[in-house]
């Protein structure tokens, strides 16, 4: 099989690319491991929420450059995040115009758009006939419309790689192994998040003890196959996910919804020593990361009070109170500190005086002075001081890792002396350089494949052009 353009992957970055491709007069290929008109993915499943760090992707271009290298600390590569700045608007209005529907959800997510109808206001996983999964749908119809082919039930192997440029896949379906000779191949395959190895060695030393909060179709092959190639790896130490009831290892329903993010951002995460650990004002991402990095990432524990509980009502999509209960998550309430510590498991003494030393760094405004530091720039800290108190053991779910193959701002992939490998191109979660840094900064997993995908196609096309 001979084609103009093969994509890795049949998620949302894979399609994109594969589209674009075909309406630039490209015959283009999907390769999808997954079987059926439904096949599992990240993106059939995820919420479809639209942002460029946590902002509207569409704002001006260079308010959005600021945006994602503040967020990051200046770790995101510059040439990328200024493509990210450059091409929001257009990758917003190439979706609508190819049959996406966005609305606001006042409630969650900023106000920024997701792709509709949203999800139900549930615990545990929906996605049938939600705005992703109809989104998808459509896609993989536009390209077959367009000429285009999804092979279904395919795997990727290897990259075909000539005099250090990538000339097509190594493919494996019910029929045995052949290959596709290619223009240009793009890996979208996803995130290394359900590689246990590749966890362990850059994210969590205990990932049987993380919940994967993803459809575990992100195994990193793309990623291992551009390593094989000689492509650059960069980021790999940090991940997207949110903060959820420890139930959640054993309960379906207390995954991916309800998170307990605003419940720890108000109050406190603490040890099974009773201390905290983390900054909690950094957010749900950043505490989930830090949970994942604990010697035990099983022995975290939220501790908060009624006004933080009776809070987290309105608090999301997918409000904690009442559903966590509801849902089968514990929840340990207690008329004193004292006493929650006996029912959460934690040393009495330690906790009282954790408990103290917040309270009264949040009443005098010197929640600096804490160890380690509390922020409270983004989420205001709530003194524990109105019984009764509660605790929620908890666990860190990781939905997609941040970090992966290099590439440039065109989406050309990037050996480690920042040079291209003719031919190889990458989009969605399998890129890293543009999200992490020192707080987990999350860019977004939609813009990053929708955007990305344009570009890939597009470079692909010039230089196939070129080349001929």
């Amino acid at each position: 099989m001979k084609v103009d353009l093969a994509a890795i992957g049949g998620g949302f970055a894979g399609l994109t690319a594969a589209v674009r491709a075909a309406e630039l007069g490209l015959e283009a290929v999907a390769i999808e491991r997954g079987e059926g008109e439904a096949y599992m993915c990240n993106s059939r499943v995820c919420t479809g929420v639209l942002h460029t760090a946590l902002a509207n992707a569409d704002d001006p271009p260079d308010i959005v450059y600021e945006r994602v290298m503040k967020n990051t600390g200046g770790t995101a590569r510059p040439d990328l995040a200024r493509t990210f700045a450059e091409n929001g608007a257009r990758t917003s209005a190439w979706m609508e115009a190819h049959g996406a529907t966005l609305e606001t959800v006042a409630r969650r997510n900023y106000g920024l758009p997701s792709l509709s109808p949203t999800r139900q206001m549930g615990a545990g996983l929906d996605w049938e006939g939600n705005g992703p999964d109809l989104f998808l749908r459509g896609l993989a119809s536009r390209l077959e419309a367009a000429g285009g082919t999804i092979l279904r039930g395919t795997e990727a192997r290897a990259l075909v790689m000539e005099d250090g440029a990538c000339r097509g896949v190594e493919i494996r379906d019910a029929n045995g192994g052949r290959t596709i000779e290619a223009g240009a191949v793009v890996i979208a395959d996803g995130g290394f998040q359900a590689d246990r190895a590749r966890l362990a060695r850059y994210i969590a030393g205990r990932p049987d003890r993380i919940r994967q909060r993803n459809t575990e179709t992100g195994r990193g092959d793309g990623l291992r196959m551009a390593e094989e190639a000689g492509a650059a790896l960069v980021g790999l130490d940090k991940f997207y996910g949110h903060v959820l009831s420890r139930d959640a290892m054993t309960d379906p329903m207390l995954w991916p919804y309800p998170q307990v993010d605003v419940i720890c951002a108000s109050g406190i995460v603490v040890g099974a020593d009773a201390k905290r650990f983390t900054d909690e004002g950094l957010g749900g991402v950043y505490v989930t990361n830090e949970i994942a990095r604990l010697d035990d990432p099983l022995s975290a524990t939220a501790i908060f009070d009624s006004t933080v509980w009776e809070q987290a009502k309105e608090a999301d999509l997918v409000p904690p109170n009442p559903l966590l209960v509801e849902a089968g998550g514990t929840l340990h309430e207690a008329g004193s500190i004292g006493e929650l510590a006996l029912r959460a498991g934690l040393d009495t003494g330690t906790l009282e005086v954790t408990v103290a030393a917040f309270n009264a760094a949040v009443k005098g405004a010197r929640t600096d002075t804490l160890t380690p530091a509390r922020t409270t720039e983004t989420y205001a800290p709530v003194p524990i001081e109105t019984p009764p108190f509660h605790a929620i053991p908890l666990a860190a779910g990781i939905t997609v890792t941040m970090g992966g193959i290099a590439v440039d701002g065109a989406a050309r992939v990037l050996r480690s002396d920042d040079t291209p490998i003719p031919g190889l191109y990458a989009a969605g979660s399998t890129v890293g350089g543009v999200e992490g840094g020192p707080n987990a900064a999350y860019i977004g997993g939609l813009i990053k494949a929708f955007l990305l995908g344009l570009v890939a196609a597009e470079t692909a096309a010039r230089e196939i052009e070129a080349a001929n």
